[in-house]
């Protein structure tokens, strides 16, 4: 196109100089645009996990000398108290009136439940003596399909370790909204496999999802909860699933129920905030 606007440009002028006198030819150099600056690639990375066993007949829970966030408590125990299957106790809780909570996954209390016919099932915690002790009962289970896996116990006493040494410290509890802005690392604790890291995948509602972290079957109603940049720990939730491969196999990846609308709710305080 540049070319072709010369040679018509210098016929107008020689018509111009015929008629009016005279032309002024203004030379314009060609100035290319500048580029866009480019962004810069905003990377996620997922920790590799490699396909592993999700029932883990070998792994131990891990048992306590007292009610213990993290530690193993049955789902289902004779009346000699031995228990034919485990979950997780998650995080403890305190009521306004001083009434000591827990809280681990719905579906372990249906397991209990259906111990105790027409009742409240028991909770039991697993002891190093290889049996289990009664500590409470639930008093509330929810299971739906929109997420909500969740089940408080109420704790006959008050002996209890609030947060296991494998976490530390939390520092309150996070919203739905607080995990969307802030994406902090996510971390669980499982009575089968202890503490693992991994990625935030989602959250919404009530319900958050991870990935890379190695729990199994066990590891249910363990504590979620997130690491934040600056190196302190808030209480999410409690571990629900387990993802699996087509051949049974764990993937890394999993889901939770966040606690933040049952703390709100009751006005509870959560015990083992430093």
């Amino acid at each position: 196109m540049t070319v072709a606007r010369r040679p018509l440009r210098a016929v107008a002028c020689a018509v111009s100089l015929l008629l009016l006198g005279g032309c002024a030819v203004v030379q314009r150099d060609e100035v290319a645009a500048p580029e866009a600056p480019s962004s810069p690639a905003v990377v996620i990375t997922t920790p590799v996990v490699q396909p592993y066993d999700v029932v883990a007949p070998g792994l131990k829970p891990a048992t306590a000398p007292q009610p213990t966030t993290g530690s193993g408590i049955t789902t289902y125990a004779d009346p000699f108290g031995v228990y034919a299957s485990v979950c997780t106790l998650g995080f403890l809780a305190r009521y306004p009136g001083g009434q000591v909570v827990a809280f681990t996954a719905g579906h372990c209390a249906e397991l209990a439940g259906k111990a105790r016919p027409g009742r409240n099932p028991v909770a039991r915690y697993l002891t190093p003596d290889g049996g289990s002790t009664p500590f409470g009962e639930y008093i509330k289970a929810t299971r739906s399909t929109r997420g909500q896996d969740i089940a408080i116990i109420q704790l006959a006493g008050s002996d209890v370790a609030p947060v296991a040494r494998a976490i530390g410290p939390v520092r309150g509890v996070s919203r739905t909204e607080d995990l969307r802005a802030g994406r902090p690392e996510i971390c669980v604790v499982g009575a089968r496999t202890g503490k693992h890291c991994g990625v935030l995948d989602d959250v919404t509602g009530t319900r958050v999802t991870w990935a890379g972290i190695p729990a199994v079957e066990g590891d249910s109603g363990g504590p979620v909860y997130a690491r934040w940049p600056d190196g302190t720990f808030t209480a999410v939730g409690v571990v629900n699933t387990v993802h699996t491969r087509p051949d049974g196999t764990g993937t890394g990846g999993g889901t939770g129920t966040l606690i933040a609308a049952d703390i709100n709710a009751n006005e509870m305080t959560l015990l083992g905030v430093s």
